[in-house]
C-alpha cells in the first residue's frame, strides 16, 4: 500500500491523536498532518500541495492565495470536501474546522504556514516534533505575534 493510500484511508476516519505519544509519529507529523487528521509518520507528505503533486518539498510558496488553492487541491485529492466557514458555524458528526495562518515577512515573502484544528469542541494544534496541544488562549499563543496572519477558516467533511 502506498503512503498516499494509507493517508487517504486514515483521513476518512476520526483521528486517534494519542498516536502522537509515540516518538516516531510525534517527530514525523506536523500541523498539516494534524489538520488533515493523519498520524502516519510521513513528514515529506505533509506539505501543502505535496499530496496533490502540485508543489515539491523544496519549492517556495508565492502567496497566501497559492497556499489556499493548494490546500483545496490536496483535500480534493484526498476526497475531503473543504469549504470556507466561520467560527460559529455548526458542524455535523463527520465534519471539523481548521484555521490557516500564514507567516509573511515584511518584503511579502511567505515564510511558513500553520494550522489549528477544531473538533469535539476544542481547538488544537501540532508542531513538528511536539505533541498535540489545546489552544487555551489565543492572546498567549504563538500565532498572535507578527508576522502570522489568519487567512482562512475552513470546514472539512470526511
Amino acid at each position: 500500500m502506498s503512503r498516499f493510500t494509507e493517508i487517504l484511508s486514515q483521513v476518512h476516519s476520526k483521528p486517534c491523536f494519542e498516536a502522537y505519544e509515540e516518538t516516531n509519529i510525534r517527530d514525523n507529523t506536523n500541523c498539516y498532518s494534524h489538520a488533515l487528521g493523519a498520524t502516519l509518520p510521513y513528514l515529506e507528505c505533509y506539505r501543502v500541495g505535496a499530496l496533490c503533486g502540485e508543489k515539491s518539498t523544496d519549492e517556495p510558496y508565492f502567496s497566501t492565495e497559492e497556499i489556499k488553492k493548494l490546500l483545496f487541491f490536496d483535500c480534493d485529492e484526498l476526497q475531503l470536501k473543504i469549504e470556507e466557514s466561520s467560527l460559529d458555524e455548526e458542524l455535523l458528526d463527520n465534519q471539523y474546522k481548521i484555521k490557516l495562518f500564514v507567516k509573511i515577512w515584511a518584503n511579502g515573502e511567505i515564510a511558513d504556514y500553520h494550522f489549528w484544528r477544531f473538533e469535539d469542541g476544542t481547538w488544537t494544534e501540532k508542531w513538528k516534533a511536539r505533541k498535540m496541544s489545546e489552544i487555551q488562549d489565543f492572546e498567549k499563543s504563538e500565532m498572535n505575534y507578527f508576522p502570522w496572519n489568519l487567512v482562512g477558516i475552513y470546514k472539512i467533511s470526511r
